[in-house]
């Protein structure tokens, strides 16, 4: 009896030491699929392809460090050739998977058509894109940057923090053709509400061979800016025609891909260009997470363009969605309503430093709200035209002033 007695004064005692050095068994570890869907070879792709490569390399690099978490990260790239159809059908494949989270990326389209679906099935959807319309009212869709009207609401502050003349300044809109490159035009009332004329609206299909038919358009409605929502396909023939033209209007661009630009446009014809960025890029140097880019990108290349840099950052606010899923309710419960609470709370998150501030609200799933304008010079440079501009936010602005 003593002997029974002792043995159960023991085993107590391994028990209050183990669960003391919080030796309780761990949570179950498992892998999560990160399902990237985006144009890999359609008329997107100079866009869409380095943000693929870029959530790809990241990932792979995180499970060489440890996984998230413990938790493996197994990626997977969907190409929809930037066909609604495939984006639908992708979608449908894996919105019912465990463990699972999903992003469309430059696919302003099909996250437009599947808004309503998203919200049906409680899937959380990352957009690497800016389409304003599927971010108010608020839903299941978050992004990680300004929308593309509120980046010409930034614009329109810009310019008239820095008019000095008595007349109207003269704004012409050269817009891409899809979805999100059209959204701008949600704008247009916050720019004349500014005091800005917009001269002219502009489109560029998504495979131009000659803009000239736009550009004298343009040039004939005497802007004094213009803003473009171009992708590099379409900013490569604009920038020729414009020089071609003879054409030196103030041009800034939504989403500067100022690497892919010097690589692919003569001196010439780029010089003076500039453009929004949301992130920092290939030529800031210093910044911790440009740094892990260009590590990552070693393999494909010896300067990473925007879109990867800008994505390897969507790739940790991604990440970092799944990590506080986990951390609130286990693995064994992530599902669609944990990973949006996960992203609800990220607060002032700067991904090594390549954003000003990423953070969520349940009345405010835009993420990021900050932008400046950079400029490209004929000696391949880029500089700072202007310090870090927080973005209106656009739609919101007009539904509280229509009400």
């Amino acid at each position: 009896m003593k002997a029974r007695r002792v043995f159960a004064i023991v085993a107590m005692g391994i028990v209050l030491v183990a669960v003391c050095a919080g030796g309780a068994p761990a949570g179950k570890k498992g892998p999560v699929h990160f399902v990237y869907v985006t144009d890999l070879t359609g008329p997107a792709h100079a866009q869409a392809a380095p943000l693929g490569w870029a959530v790809e390399d990241y990932l792979n690099w995180r499970n060489q460090q440890g996984g998230i978490d413990g938790h493996p990260a197994k990626v997977s790239l969907v190409d929809t050739k930037y066909t609604l159809p495939l984006m639908r059908t992708a979608y449908a494949r894996v919105k019912g998977d465990k463990f699972t989270t999903i992003s469309f990326d430059s696919l302003s389209g099909g996250i437009e058509a599947l808004k309503s679906e998203f919200a049906k099935d409680k899937v959380p959807v990352l957009m690497c894109t800016g389409h304003g319309p599927a971010l108010y009212p608020v839903s299941w869709v978050v992004s990680m940057m300004p929308p593309y009207d509120d980046t010409l609401c930034t614009m329109a502050d810009w310019i008239m923090a820095n008019w000095k003349q008595k007349r109207k300044p003269r704004l012409s809109l050269l817009l891409g053709d899809y979805a999100s490159g059209r959204s701008p035009e949600l704008a247009k009332w916050y720019c004349e509400k500014k005091g800005i004329e917009i001269v002219g609206v502009e489109y560029c299909p998504l495979q131009p061979t000659d803009t000239s038919d736009l550009l004298v358009r343009i040039r004939d409605s005497a802007p004094d800016f213009i803003y473009d929502t171009l992708m590099p396909g379409q900013i490569k023939v604009v920038l020729r025609d414009r020089l071609k033209l003879g054409i030196t209007t103030p041009q800034v661009n939504f989403v500067f891909n100022s690497y892919l630009v010097a690589q692919t446009v003569p001196p010439e014809a780029y010089d003076g260009y500039m453009g929004f960025q949301l992130a920092s890029s290939w030529w800031e140097k210093n910044v911790p997470g440009v740094q892990l880019a260009y590590t990552l990108y070693a393999k494909r290349g010896p300067v990473p363009p925007f879109a990867y840099i800008a994505a390897v950052g969507a790739a940790m606010v991604w990440e970092e969605a799944i990590k506080n899923a986990i951390r609130d309710v286990g693995y064994e419960h992530l599902d669609g309503p944990a990973i949006l609470n996960g992203y609800l709370g990220i607060k002032d998150f700067t991904a090594m430093g390549l954003f000003k501030n990423v953070s969520y609200t349940k009345d405010d799933l835009r993420g990021s709200k900050w932008l400046k304008i950079c400029q490209l010079h004929k000696d391949g440079t880029v500089s700072n035209v202007t310090d870090w501009m927080e973005a209106p936010w656009n739609i919101k602005l007009k539904a509280e002033m229509d009400k």
